[in-house]
């Protein structure tokens, strides 16, 4: 969770990033060591994120909730929206990045309800089975199951269930669009747009990103995502199925789709192509690649223009794809 000293930063970066980016080494650093096990990994990785989730609007419906998929498993939620209204709204379901391993629905919770006051839809915040407890297809296809729930329930939190978007950041976003996969695109025509920040879209590690930011300076590295795809794909025969990699994805059913991509980054080329895949297929796919910016740019809104701007981006572009009935 630590980050690179500034004299160590790749030329290029934003200077407000780079504020960000030593300001949360500080609060990293405050924290301790990182405890051995997966639980205490993950609640450290949330206190650190703490800082970061203060202040940001204030909502009418911030709350925390569950998507029941069995009598056993449940999965957590936060449910954000800026006003209250009997009208039913568009949503868009969001999972959290964390390298497979950590985060929560909270993970990211000032952006979300940053996002949520900008779009005006319903933005819901959905966790999914992590490693080590489970490796793909595992957080896959409870994700399918969630969205399918959400289709077939929603109206309960005032969801217009023909109307869904999906997506989420990083390794979430991977979850996201292999759930989209399992649901088969044209059967689940609910899933009307999708939206991402810096994901992982696949698992190749030969991209001009990863060669030119790959060499450890910035997380991830080329060595750290090899050895999360490993973890996660589980058996190797797993690598070739279309749910883990958009490189083995039929697209040709995929609704619009609005990827944001930061400039320094190794996973900057998984949206660029998969834009490009996108648009080969003959769908629509809008790309923005933000200057100066590195992976996690986005969780750190509080201090940087930039990510603020991107979710002005995200919200209009779910505006134009889901827009509230009046």
């Amino acid at each position: 969770m630590s980050r690179p000293t500034e004299a160590a930063l790749p030329a290029g970066v934003d200077p407000q990033l780079v504020a960000a980016l030593k300001r949360n080494e500080e609060i990293v650093a405050a924290l301790g060591p990182v405890g051995a096990s997966a639980a205490a990994a993950r609640a450290q990785f949330m206190a650190s994120r703490a800082w970061w989730n203060e202040g940001g609007p204030a909502l009418a419906i911030d709350r925390d909730d569950a998507i029941a998929l069995s009598a056993q498993r449940s999965l957590r939620v936060a449910v954000y929206a800026a006003q209250a209204t009997d009208a039913l709204r568009p949503a868009y379901v969001f999972l959290h990045g964390g390298g497979f391993r950590l985060g929560e629905p909270r993970s990211s919770d000032r952006q979300l309800r940053e996002l949520a006051q900008a779009w005006d839809g319903i933005v819901i915040s959905l966790d999914y089975a992590h490693l080590p407890e489970a490796v793909f297809p595992a957080a896959v296809e409870e994700t399918a199951a969630a969205l399918s729930w959400l289709h077939a329930h929603g109206a309960r939190w005032g969801i217009d269930p023909a109307r869904i978007a999906f997506g989420g950041s990083s390794a979430g976003a991977n979850v996201a669009m292999g759930a989209a996969v399992q649901l088969g695109l044209e059967r689940g025509g609910f899933l009307r747009a999708g939206a991402f920040v810096v994901g992982v879209f696949d698992d190749d590690l030969d991209t001009p990103s990863m060669q030119a930011h790959g060499g450890g300076a910035m997380l991830p590295s080329r060595q750290s995502a090899a050895a999360m795809f490993g973890a996660y794909a589980g058996e190797p025969g797993q690598r070739s199925d279309p749910r883990l990699s958009t490189r083995l994805t039929d697209l040709s059913a995929m609704p619009p789709l609005f990827l944001a991509a930061a400039e320094v980054d190794v996973y900057r080329d998984s949206s660029v192509l998969l834009a490009q895949r996108v648009r080969e297929a003959g769908r629509s796919a809008e790309l923005k690649v933000y200057p100066g910016m590195t992976h996690l740019f986005w969780g750190y809104s509080r201090l940087v223009e930039t990510a603020r701007a991107c979710t002005r981006d995200l919200a209009a572009f779910l505006t134009r794809q889901l827009p509230l009935r009046g």
